[in-house]
C-alpha cells in the first residue's frame, strides 16, 4: 500500500500558454507533425495539446506518427451528431442481444468440451485489419 502520509499533492496545473499560442495559429483541416524534445513523451505532449485545444474551443485528433514526433489534425469543434430512428435503435439492440447470446452459447459449448474462457477470448477477438499504409509497405 502506498505511503499516503508522505504524499506530495500539487495544487496547480501545468502552464499551457505555449501550447495555446501555437494552436491559435492553426485552422480546421491542417495536419501538424510536431517533433518531441528530449524528455517529452508523445502521451504527455498530446495530453497537453488536447487540454490547450479544449481551452481554445478547438478539437484535435491524433494521427499515427513516427517515433520522436506526434501528428495531429485540427478538426471541427462540433462533434458529429448521429440521429437514429426508433427502428434503427431497436435493430441495434436486437443485434447486440443476439451477439451476447451467441457468445454465451460458444462459451458454454467450449466449457463442456473442457476449454476455458481463454479459448473463447482468443477465438472471439479478430486480428486487427491492416491499414492501406501497412499493406503498401509490405509489398
Amino acid at each position: 500500500m502506498p505511503d499516503f502520509a508522505n504524499a506530495e499533492i500539487a495544487t496547480g496545473s501545468p502552464d499551457l500558454t505555449a501550447y495555446r499560442t501555437f494552436l491559435k495559429k492553426l485552422e480546421v483541416g491542417q495536419t501538424v507533425t510536431l517533433p518531441l524534445e528530449e524528455g517529452d513523451t508523445s502521451r504527455k505532449v498530446m495530453r497537453a495539446l488536447n487540454s490547450a485545444a479544449a481551452q481554445n474551443n478547438m478539437r484535435i485528433t491524433r494521427i499515427q506518427s513516427p517515433n520522436g514526433s506526434v501528428r495531429f489534425r485540427v478538426v471541427s469543434p462540433e462533434k458529429r451528431t448521429v440521429t437514429l430512428t426508433d427502428e434503427a435503435k431497436r435493430v441495434r439492440v436486437e443485434k447486440a442481444k443476439a451477439t451476447r447470446a451467441a457468445r454465451k452459447q460458444e462459451l458454454a459449448q467450449l466449457g463442456n468440451m473442457g476449454m476455458g474462457e481463454v479459448a473463447v477470448s482468443e477465438m472471439a477477438t479478430p486480428a486487427p485489419a491492416k491499414s492501406r499504409r501497412q499493406t503498401a509497405a509490405s509489398v
